[in-house]
């Protein structure tokens, strides 16, 4: 057959379709002129397509000369199993790896230090152990620093996320811390439900009360870590002094008793206080007390003594009060020489001390006019006058926090004009020295001209 007549006949067949196996396996080459490129179309998957087991996708032309894909569901899920077969044994030799270099390392660090026949000290590791124990501290940092970074951006996203961060500052004052400011909040509610509590902490109402109020915000952080005038400068020490041991065995047999007795249910009485600060004062020795709380209960039970001493000496003679003394002791030598003895910081003495007076202001101001709506007049001069005498045992300081307490708990009793009755019985009974100190506890303190919103 000539070169034509074969033309001829391959033409002729290329007109009549091949079987089907024929044709998977006689792939024609696809053309690269641009004219002859066919579209591809997204065709559906045949049914009866028989998967290749060489790859998992193949590419093959139709008979209309479109384009299909076959996927191999069998040799792609051989490859996974396959590689994560791999994986596995991949990471499970690293940890074995890992754990035999470990086991190495230690034993190699029992016999890191030996002595040879010469008595001499000999160092030797194998450098793998150096690598292992070097890599194990830096990796270790590595662990440490990345878990911090990781917890600082979780609180700065929590921080980011509450966004409370520019929120106004809500501050109140503490009763039982000696009138500090403490937080309570950040938020304008809290700010607005305080108010309209019946709390004596919550913030003053009224013209007079509000510019005392912003006088003593102003203010008060001054005098938070300094002593009041009150407080002596030095307290008296005794000289030399014999059998100084059994002093101290004395204070402690005294203290022991005391703390026993409040285990047990029983109140600290006069009596073991002044016995304590009389052992104190004579010897110069000191007790101590295990606990912050049980330490400052027996103080604040020592300070009541002081303050009912003191209501005493005016029901017993109240136009003879010259001093108040306990055991031959003026009272503020008493409570600073008693807070020494019992290793008490100052400044936090000096605070249970106001708090103190503060609280008995307010008890004998409300006991007063009790008795005046009882039409007992003479009675209610009394109570004013047991405020007198402690006022100028202890004079509390200028727009100090505790007589801004006081004022706040006694506007939820009493009104303007009975308060300004109580300020003028007051005045009666009491030289002006503690005027001052009476008007700012009643909540009447003039409205100063100029005064503004103090930040």
């Amino acid at each position: 057959m000539n070169s034509a007549n074969a033309l001829t006949h391959i033409h002729s067949l290329s007109r009549f379709p091949l079987p089907h196996h024929h044709r998977t396996q006689c792939v024609a080459p696809l053309s690269t002129s641009s004219s002859l490129r066919p579209r591809r179309r997204r065709t559906h998957r045949r049914k009866n397509t028989k998967l290749t087991s060489t790859t998992t996708t193949t590419t093959t032309p139709s008979p209309d000369g479109k384009l299909q894909t076959v996927i191999d569901l069998n040799d792609l899920s051989a490859q996974t199993s396959s590689l994560l077969h791999t994986l596995q044994y991949s990471s499970q030799s690293q940890i074995h790896k890992i754990v035999y270099s470990a086991k190495d390392a230690y034993e190699d660090l029992q016999t890191l230090i030996t002595l040879d026949d010469d008595r001499r000290v000999i160092v030797s590791c194998r450098r793998s152990t150096v690598y292992f124990v070097g890599g194990l501290v830096v990796w270790s940092f590595v662990l440490v620093f990345v878990f911090r970074v990781l917890g600082r951006l979780g609180l700065a996203v929590r921080r980011g996320l509450s966004g409370s961060r520019n929120e106004p500052v809500v501050v109140r004052r503490d009763r039982s811390l000696g009138g500090r400011e403490v937080v309570v909040g950040r938020s304008a509610n809290v700010e607005r439900n305080i108010r309209a509590s019946s709390n004596p902490l919550s913030p003053a109402s009224g013209t007079n009360a509000g510019v005392s109020g912003r006088i003593w915000k102003s203010r008060v952080r001054s005098h938070e870590k300094k002593l009041p005038k009150w407080w002596p400068v030095s307290v008296s020490q005794p000289g030399l002094v014999l059998n100084k041991e059994e002093y101290q065995r004395e204070a402690n047999r005294l203290i022991r008793v005391i703390m026993d007795n409040r285990t047990n249910g029983k109140d600290i009485m006069d009596d073991e206080i002044i016995q304590l600060r009389q052992l104190c004062r004579t010897s110069g020795v000191g007790v101590s007390i295990d606990t912050k709380n049980t330490r400052d209960y027996f103080y604040r039970a020592s300070v009541d003594l002081v303050l009912n001493v003191c209501s005493w000496y005016v029901v017993r003679a109240p136009s003879h009060i010259t001093s108040v003394e306990i055991d031959g002791e003026v009272a503020p030598q008493f409570v600073a020489g008693l807070a020494e003895n019992i290793g008490l910081e100052k400044i936090h003495a000096a605070r249970i001390v106001s708090a103190a007076v503060a609280a008995r202001t307010r008890s004998c101001f409300l006991q007063a006019w009790a008795l005046e709506m009882q039409g007992k007049h003479v009675e209610a001069k009394l109570e004013l006058s047991k405020i007198c005498l402690i006022h100028r045992t202890f004079p509390p300081e200028e727009f100090s926090p505790e007589m801004e307490m006081v004022a706040r708990g006694l506007e939820k009793h009493l009104k303007v004009e009975q308060r300004e009755l109580l300020l003028s019985m007051f005045a009666g009974v009491c030289s002006e020295e503690s005027h001052r100190s009476a008007t700012e506890a009643l909540g009447l303190m003039p409205s100063p001209e100029g005064v503004g919103d103090l930040q």
